[in-house]
C-alpha cells in the first residue's frame, strides 16, 4: 500500500483538482494547487455534501444497488459519493484526460468499496451507442457546454429509468420579469480544464425552460432543489446564476422534496 506522504505527493502532482474527494482518513484532494495550465482558478468543493444536500431526501435509506450514470464526472466525486451511499453499477464519462486519470487514481487508491465503477474519455454522444440503462443519471456541469444541449439531454435521458439530476448554470432574466423559456448562446474557450470542446454552447433562461424540456423527454414530475443568483459585483458580471432540478418518471416520487420557487442567495462558481 501506498504511504500517506507518497500518496500526498501523487495528489499535488495531479492538481488541479475540482472535486475535493477523500481518500483516507484525513487524506483527500484537496491539493493546493488550483490553476490550469491557461491561468483559470479552479475552486475546490466538496462533491459529497453537494451529493448528500441533493439526494437525501429521495434517498433517506441510501441508493440500495442503484445504477449511477454521471455524465462530465471530472474526477468522479459524485460517481464515488454515490457508491459510498450504497450505489451498485457506475459508469462515469468525461470528454477530459486530465479528470478520468484522477478518477482512475482515486478508484485505485481510496480505502472505501470502488468495485463496479468504471470510468473513462469519451463525449456525450458515445452513450448513443451504449445500451445501458441506468436508475439514476448525473447530469452536472455540461447542460451549457454543449453546442446542441437538447439533444445531449435526451441522449442522457434515454439511458435513465428513475431520476435524472440537472444542475447547470443559466443567464436569467430581470428580478422582476417572468421567464421567457429560452436558450441563450455563448461562444466559450476550449483550452480551459472547466470548460467545454466545442466553443458554441447555450444557457438555458430558467427552470421553465428546463422544465419543459424534461417533460418533453418523459419525466413528467420536476422540482427545483436549488437556485441561487449571480453575482452582483462588476468584476464578476461574466458569471451567471446556477440551479439544480431534479426529474422522476413517475408522478409523485419527489413528493419529499421542497421546491424552491425563487433564487435563494447568489452563486459563487464552482462548476
Amino acid at each position: 500500500m501506498i504511504s500517506d506522504d507518497a500518496l500526498r505527493q501523487e495528489i499535488e502532482a495531479m492538481a488541479p483538482w475540482h472535486h475535493d474527494v477523500v481518500l483516507r482518513d484525513g487524506l483527500s484532494t484537496a491539493a493546493q494547487k488550483n490553476t490550469d495550465a491557461t491561468g483559470q482558478i479552479i475552486q475546490n468543493f466538496s462533491s459529497s455534501a453537494s451529493f448528500d444536500r441533493s439526494t437525501q431526501s429521495l434517498f433517506p435509506e441510501g441508493m440500495q444497488g442503484r445504477s449511477f450514470l454521471d455524465c462530465a464526472c471530472n474526477c468522479g466525486g459524485y460517481s464515488f459519493a454515490a457508491k459510498d451511499r450504497g450505489a451498485g453499477r457506475v459508469y462515469g464519462f468525461d470528454v477530459r484526460d486530465h479528470w478520468i486519470n484522477q478518477a482512475k487514481f482515486i478508484q485505485e487508491n481510496r480505502d472505501a468499496d470502488s468495485s463496479d465503477m468504471r470510468f473513462e474519455v469519451a463525449k456525450l454522444d458515445a452513450l448513443a451507442q451504449h445500451d445501458a440503462m441506468y436508475d439514476v443519471t448525473w447530469f452536472s456541469g455540461i447542460f451549457y457546454h454543449l453546442p446542441d444541449p437538447v439533444a445531449g439531454l435526451k441522449l442522457a435521458a434515454d439511458r435513465t429509468k428513475e431520476l435524472l439530476f440537472l444542475n447547470t448554470a443559466y443567464h436569467p432574466n430581470a428580478p422582476e420579469d417572468p421567464e421567457v423559456p429560452a436558450l441563450i448562446y455563448k461562444q466559450e474557450g476550449t483550452q480551459q480544464l472547466m470548460s467545454g470542446v466545442d466553443g458554441p454552447s447555450w444557457l438555458p433562461s430558467g427552470p421553465l425552460v428546463l422544465t419543459r424540456l424534461l417533460n418533453w423527454l418523459g419525466f413528467p414530475e420536476t422540482k427545483v432543489y436549488y437556485w441561487k443568483s449571480p453575482p452582483t459585483q462588476d468584476d464578476e458580471q461574466s458569471v451567471p446564476g446556477r440551479m439544480g432540478i431534479v426529474a422522476a418518471r413517475d408522478p409523485g416520487r419527489l413528493e419529499g422534496v421542497t421546491e424552491v420557487t425563487q433564487p435563494t442567495g447568489t452563486y459563487k462558481r464552482n462548476r
